[in-house]
Parts: structure tokens; sequence; C-alpha cells
């Protein structure tokens, strides 16, 4: 776990570097960075305090827990009449960080589906590969959830 903080509090850093030298695009207030930093500590920090699961009805993943943090930081700098709203693009250069793990997974994944069944896509468009690509992100996604949740409710009965 610590290590996607870890990966995602160097991109904050990254993008910030980035925004400050990007002569285009409006420097944001560091603050902001600070709010990401924060949001993403503060996940840590519950996370190695085993606290990010109590109370709550399903589980989250890590990387759920991450993007609601992070827009939850572009909602509070919109409401902060002290500190100008960031580009929107600072955010979502991060999420984009947060989604590729993920998105690499699903890639490997299509990947050994058609080395294990031999099949020839040859003829097949990139975008329709892509498309399964997606469907089957969601599909991963989906049973993923399903798998947390069985285990959240079954340790909450053995407590």
């Amino acid at each position: 776990m610590a290590n996607v903080l870890d990966v995602i509090l160097k991109t904050i850093q990254d993008v910030q570097q980035k925004n400050k030298q990007n002569p285009n695009v409006e420097t944001a207030d560091p603050s902001v960075f600070d709010l990401l930093r924060n949001k993403i500590q503060d996940i840590d920090a519950k996370a190695k305090n085993n606290q990010l699961q109590k109370g709550k009805r399903n589980p989250k993943s890590i990387l759920d827990l991450i993007k609601n943090g992070i827009e939850g930081a572009r909602k509070e700098n919109k409401k902060d009449p002290n500190v100008q709203t960031a580009p929107g693009s600072i955010f979502d250069d991060i999420l984009k960080k947060v989604d590729q793990g993920p998105q690499r997974q699903a890639s490997t994944g299509i990947k050994k589906i058609i080395e294990d069944y031999k099949l020839d896509v040859s003829r097949v468009p990139t975008n329709m590969l892509q498309d399964i690509q997606g469907q089957y992100l969601k599909d991963l996604q989906k049973l993923r959830q399903q798998y947390a949740q069985g285990i959240f409710d079954l340790s909450k009965k053995v407590r």
C-alpha cells in the first residue's frame, strides 16, 4: 500500500514542478499541492493504523480512497475563497497516474488471454481491442469488489 501512496506523492511533486515550469498554464497556489499531499498522507496514516475500513459497510480499494481524496481536494480548492482555484489539469494529471496501474493490469490480462488461447487478433482494429480491454477492466474491478465484499463481511462475522 505504501508503494502506491509513495508513487502518488511523487506524482504530486512532479505535477507541481511541471505546473511551475509551464508558461502556458496558470501556476497553482502551493497550498493546493499541500492539500493534495495531506489527503494522501491521511490515507497513508489510516492504512498504517488499519483504520481504512472501520465502520464501513462496503470496503473500498486503496485506489478508490486515493481518487476520493484527490476529488475532495479539488472540491475544497474550489470552495476556498482565500486560494485561487487551480487548473483542473493538475487534479486530472494525478488521477491519470492513479488509473495507470489498473489499466496496465487490464492490458497485461488481455495479452495473456490472447496468448493462452492462441488467438489471432492481427485483423482486429486497435480501438476494438481497447474497448475489450476497457470492458475487461470493468469486469475485473467488479469481480475484485465482490470478493473484497465477501472477505470484508466474513471478517466482520469472525470478530
